[in-house]
C-alpha cells in the first residue's frame, strides 16, 4: 500500500476580500475561513484573506483523483465565479495533503488535467511519509 491518508483543499486567497465575500461570489459555503488578522505573528495571516473547501471528511478514500473529483463536482458551472474572483485579485489553488508508508505517488489523468485547466486552477502536493515501524 502506498497511500494511507489524502484529501484536496480549494484555496482562494486575497488582500482585499473578506472571506464571507468569496464564498458569497462562489456560490460555495467554505470548510474554513480566515480574515486577514493585521496583528497575527504569521505573516500570511497578517497579508491575506483565506478561503477553503476542503474534501476531509466528505471523500471517504485514499485515492486523490477521487478527492480531485470532489473539488471539480462542487465546482461545477462556476468557472466564471472563479475567473472573477481572479480577476479581482484573488489566488485560487488545489492543495492536496498525501501520506504515503512505501512506493507509489499521487497521479492524474489527461481528462482531469484539462479540467483544472479549464477552471483555471494550478494544483500541488503536501507530501508525507510514515516511517517504517522495525521490529
Amino acid at each position: 500500500m502506498a497511500c494511507t491518508e489524502t484529501y484536496a483543499t480549494l484555496r482562494i486567497f486575497s488582500t482585499d476580500l473578506h472571506p464571507d465575500k468569496i464564498g458569497e461570489i462562489l456560490g460555495i459555503v467554505a470548510t474554513h475561513t480566515r480574515p486577514l488578522d493585521p496583528d497575527s505573528k504569521y505573516r500570511p495571516r497578517r497579508e491575506n484573506h483565506s478561503w477553503s473547501w476542503e474534501t476531509r471528511k466528505k471523500v471517504d478514500s485514499t485515492d486523490n483523483v477521487e478527492h480531485l473529483a470532489a473539488v471539480i463536482e462542487c465546482l461545477d458551472g462556476r468557472t466564471v465565479a472563479l475567473k472573477q474572483l481572479r480577476d479581482m485579485g484573488c489566488k485560487t489553488d488545489i492543495c492536496n495533503y498525501w501520506v504515503s508508508n512505501g512506493q507509489g505517488g499521487p497521479s492524474l489523468d489527461v481528462d482531469m488535467m484539462g479540467t483544472l485547466h479549464g477552471l483555471g486552477l494550478p494544483i500541488w502536493w503536501d507530501i508525507y511519509f510514515e516511517s517504517e515501524d522495525e521490529d
